[in-house]
């Protein structure tokens, strides 16, 4: 990686998605504006993305928003595939490669088309912008380092897609895959709200000359509000300007679009069955609303929503609209347009807030954490009823900070997290990890297991559990942690292993309560004399943002990569 030219951050949102890159030999992080065509210009840009009836990529961004709304032919709508919102379908899911999510008009298409297709968008527009920069010298993706951002709290399986994905949209090949890092949302926030200066956040936030201590010593906890989640990581500063985890990450799937959900909910409750009618046949319509309410989600107090015509137009059929407006509901009819009272827009905030509270209080209770800030970033941070709660709430405890430029956070990290990956020395870990192994069978000890009997006629017990790292243990980035095993048959030519999770700190055995298993790997065995003993050391490193295996052969020494496969299929 050394040898890029240019390293490039794609933070590939719930609800808005964005890039920035930075050559190598330059200081200034760059990052285009989006939707001057439509009187726009934005950081980022809508994560939606638009096929055609035969699945053909036509639109990605702001470009799918309009000409999907644009559609005033019914037919013409429900033809096309629209996908927005759609990352948070890697989340708490058993995934596998064949998964399908469903577009607007009720058909499903594969997953990994659909994200391969948007970051294969991404890559090309950061490609043409970045040549507008070099005097129009062309670059391929191969030049770059490219950093994807996820959620710290998404799980094994949902990186390894991710990493599938960009390798399929081309970012990457797999001889090269060293070029794509994954970066944990948080973590990249934390690298860039350390070096911000006073001015780089919201007024008020910092007095006067007031900086921000970054110092050895210092801790600090990202509180990310995203889309679709709440991300939450809390380091500390150490020597060299590094940085150790703390606590482990924690988080939840409450983010703003949990707001938006709300709102969806609050309008089917206002105008019943008519909502329905309006959503199964206007759809474009129905997307433009929910674009216009999302803005909203920026304010504070009473705001207007324009009602779409159709839903006018289906509403007035069955009575005048005034009488769906009751006293109380929290809204009220205005000339064409949904008055929102401030109260009521809060309330639609409320999951959200406590998800927020509750999980900064988890931590928090630890009496280990002196924590000196909260860094609040993301998008769904700069929501007034966000920014005002958690200062209000735990201003007392800390200095809450957030950057003017909190939707950027993530991104603007990132590149700086690409070109120095080591940047975070050590990380908590938040299950007990090990994998599935086999021992000599103990009637006491094993009595009521599964047992396994060579061909030499020895029993084994093949349902243990061999640990490889603790819950709440912390590991360094580079640590590798060895298991070595020798094969249970004289001929065997390869061992698969089964990896497992547990909330337990003492597991012993695979089949317990609360085991849950994550993936497996293959390790070819060495080729010598049939009988001779034989022994392969397996070493794992789960430091670092995503786990690393690698299998060597104890008799010859020789070492080869092991993938680790999270997905079932």
């Amino acid at each position: 990686m050394s040898d890029s030219i240019v390293f490039i951050a794609v933070d590939f949102g719930t609800a808005f998605s964005g890039y920035c890159f930075k050559f190598a030999v330059s200081e200034q992080v760059r990052q285009p504006k989006w939707g001057k065509e439509y009187g726009l210009e934005t950081p980022k840009t809508p994560t939606c993305i638009l096929f055609d009836e035969n699945e053909k990529f036509l639109k990605f961004g702001y470009d799918a928003v309009m000409t999907y709304t644009r559609q005033t032919k019914k037919d013409e709508a429900k033809k096309l595939f629209l996908f927005d919102n759609f990352k948070m379908e890697l989340y708490g899911k058993v995934l596998h490669r064949d998964i399908m999510l469903t577009a607007r008009n009720g058909k499903q298409m594969k997953a990994m088309k659909i994200f391969s297709e948007s970051l294969r968008f991404m890559k090309d527009h950061a490609l043409e912008m970045i040549g507008k920069h070099t005097s129009g010298v062309k670059y391929s993706a191969s030049d770059a380092t490219w950093i994807l951002t996820v959620p710290a709290i998404w799980s094994a399986a949902a990186k390894q897609f991710m990493r599938e994905a960009a390798t399929e949209a081309g970012l990457v090949t797999e001889s090269e895959s060293d070029r794509l890092i994954i970066a944990l949302e948080p973590e990249a926030a934390s690298v860039w709200c350390r070096q911000l200066p006073s001015e780089g956040f919201m007024e008020g936030d910092l007095r006067g000359s007031e900086k921000i201590e970054d110092v050895p010593g210092t801790q600090y906890m990202v509180v990310d509000c995203g889309g679709g989640t709440i991300d939450i990581t809390v380091h500390e500063v150490v020597e060299w300007g590094c940085l150790k985890e703390l606590h482990r990450v924690s988080g939840s799937d409450m983010g703003g679009q949990t707001v938006d959900k709300n709102f969806r909910t609050f309008l089917r409750e206002l105008f019943s069955e008519v909502f329905d009618e309006f959503e199964e046949n206007h759809p474009s319509e129905l997307q433009r609303l929910m674009y216009d309410f999302s803005i909203c989600k920026r304010c504070e107090g009473n705001v207007l929503v324009q009602c779409p015509y159709n839903l006018q137009q289906i509403a007035s059929g069955y009575k005048g609209i005034e009488a769906y407006f009751e006293e109380g509901c929290g809204a009220e009819w205005d000339r064409g347009q949904i008055l929102l009272s401030g109260e009521k827009l809060k309330s639609l905030h409320d999951d959200s807030l406590r998800s927020i509270e509750n999980l900064i209080k988890n931590i928090l209770k630890n009496n280990n954490l002196k924590i000196n800030y909260i860094f609040l970033v993301g998008g769904f941070a700069l929501s007034p009823y966000v920014n005002s709660f958690v200062k209000e709430k735990f201003g007392g405890q800390c200095k809450v900070l957030c950057p003017a430029d909190a939707q950027m956070a993530v991104v603007n990290g990132a590149v700086t997290f690409g070109m120095i990956p080591n940047v975070v020395l050590s990380r908590i870990s938040r299950f007990t990890y090990g994998i599935g192994t086999s021992c000599l069978f103990d009637e006491t000890k094993h009595k009521g297991k599964h047992k396994y009997v060579t061909k030499e006629g020895i029993a084994f017990c093949d349902v243990s559990f061999h640990c490889l790292v603790k819950k709440d243990e912390s590991v360094l980035f580079d640590e590798v942690r060895e298991y070595v095993f020798s094969p249970l048959e004289r001929d065997q030519r390869a061992a698969c292993f089964r990896f497992y999770y547990t909330e337990s700190k003492t597991p012993e055995f695979i089949d317990e309560p609360g085991m849950t298993k994550i993936g497996s790997l293959t390790v070819s065995m060495p080729v010598i004399k049939e009988g001779s003993p034989r022994s392969v050391k397996l070493q794992i490193k789960f430091g670092f943002t995503e786990m690393q295996a690698t299998a060597t052969d104890v008799d010859s020494g020789k070492t080869s990569s092991v993938k680790l496969n999270f997905m079932f299929k």
